[in-house]
């Protein structure tokens, strides 16, 4: 069962500021085509350093494209500081890990909860390199179950300057989003990391910049 935190401000607040900036958000997605047609669009977060706030507006954009009628999956890929089952309240020891390792089917790994058409994939535990988890083609497989199933995937993942996990799943998606924090990411990470991004081929979407006044 989902039982939001106060970090789901756009589900306990959708009249305050902080929630019209991730309707904003949603709008510009919106505006690319990538929330609408048929079959389900993968979207992934990722930053340039950790503790940026990408599984906050992750969570918070989920909530709002569901207010806005859209079917939901938030998948938890950062395997190595899993954050996601913490926002939703969710337990932590199954999940991704658990599906992409052989231990669980794809159709029991995610949690549904008190916000229709929402569920959630938290990342699970493993000792196996999470690069040749998400690398593997049981992640290519379940990305295509999901978007059967669901309008939009949204992809939680680690740094991508420290780690290579992003840069596996980022061709897996249909777009990039980098998340920046106002006064803490330096613009010389925010280059690193759209080199990064840009080398894999896929689309950034643009930056989303956290905590900005």
């Amino acid at each position: 069962m989902l039982r939001p935190n106060k970090s789901l401000i756009a589900d306990l607040n959708p009249s305050s500021h902080i929630s019209e900036s991730f309707r904003s958000l949603r709008t510009y997605i919106r505006q690319l085509g990538l929330a609408g047609g048929s079959g389900g669009q993968v979207l992934l977060f990722t930053s340039a350093e950790g503790g940026e706030g990408k599984t906050t507006i992750l969570s918070n954009l989920a909530v709002s494209f569901v207010q806005d009628g859209k079917r939901v999956a938030v998948v938890d890929c950062n395997l190595r500081h899993p954050g996601l089952h913490n926002v939703f309240e969710v337990e932590g020891s199954q999940g991704l890990a658990a599906y992409l390792s052989g231990q669980e089917e794809a159709k029991d790994i995610a949690v549904y909860g008190n916000l229709a058409n929402l569920a959630v994939i938290p990342a699970g535990i493993t000792r196996v390199s999470p690069p040749d988890l998400l690398g593997s083609d049981k992640m290519t497989a379940l990305l295509d179950e999901l978007k059967a199933s669901f309008d939009l995937i949204l992809l939680d993942s680690p740094p991508a300057v420290e780690f290579s996990d992003a840069r596996i799943l980022a061709p897996l998606s249909d777009g990039v989003i980098l998340v920046a924090r106002h006064g803490k990411t330096k613009r010389e990470a925010v280059r690193k990391l759209k080199v990064l991004m840009e080398q894999t081929g896929s689309k950034i979407l643009g930056i989303a910049m956290n905590q900005a006044k």
